[in-house]
């Protein structure tokens, strides 16, 4: 499906989370039971929940960039960071070079793009490094060209509640955690995630790609 349309978007989005939520839902299910596993599936629910977190924050944003890109706007009339998207592999050899030619063709690159419509082409330009950290958000963030607190304001749970606790586990340290543990990180990440879906429709409907005009 082209996400052409904020009703697009919506639906993209909700697909993204519906399957994501009942999954998580199906586990804490199994954790209430409170059964002799109770305390192996808190450590596995604790790794689903980072793995749920960190995929939907990567698929939302990629919908969120291919709205942008269905609009048919120039890179002239959006943000900044969409051209850095587009010359981001110039940066980054124009950063290992001394060369005026190599530096020139940043300019010339970023020149040429002034009329040209924005574009994407593969889901790999959204990246959390496997390591979906408050500060790893917070770039990531940037290069959609949108502003939120989103992340630093669950920053505790996410670094540490979250990634922490799913760092050791998947490391396979014998880590112990509390029911509670479980349960708290469960509810915050269930609210992030409605936060982040709303955000993003939000950021689309405001037109916040655009470049800003004085």
């Amino acid at each position: 499906m082209k996400i052409k349309t904020i009703e697009n978007l919506e639906d993209a989005l909700d697909k993204h989370l519906a399957w994501r939520k009942q999954e998580m839902l199906n586990l804490k299910t199994l954790i209430d039971r409170g059964d002799d596993a109770r305390i192996m599936l808190i450590r596995a629910g604790m790794a689903l929940l980072c793995a749920h977190f960190e995929g939907f924050i990567k698929d939302a944003s990629y919908d969120y960039l291919s709205f942008v890109a269905n609009q048919n706007i120039c890179y002239k009339d959006l943000q900044e960071v969409f051209s850095i998207w587009k010359i981001h592999s110039l940066i980054e050899e124009c950063a290992k070079s001394s060369k005026y030619s190599v530096q020139a063709r940043v300019l010339e690159k970023y020149n040429a793009l002034s009329s040209e419509p924005f574009s994407i082409n593969k889901k790999s330009m959204i990246n959390t490094h496997s390591n979906p950290s408050t500060e790893v958000l917070k770039e990531l963030l940037l290069t959609l060209g949108v502003e939120t607190d989103i992340f630093r304001t669950k920053a505790n749970y996410i670094d540490s509640s979250l990634l922490a606790n799913r760092h050791s586990i998947v490391h396979g340290e014998r880590t112990n955690l509390a029911y509670d543990d479980f349960s708290v990180t469960f509810d915050i990440i269930m609210r992030i995630l409605d936060d982040y879906k709303d955000f993003l429709i939000d950021a689309a409907a405001e037109e916040a790609y655009k470049k800003q005009v004085n």
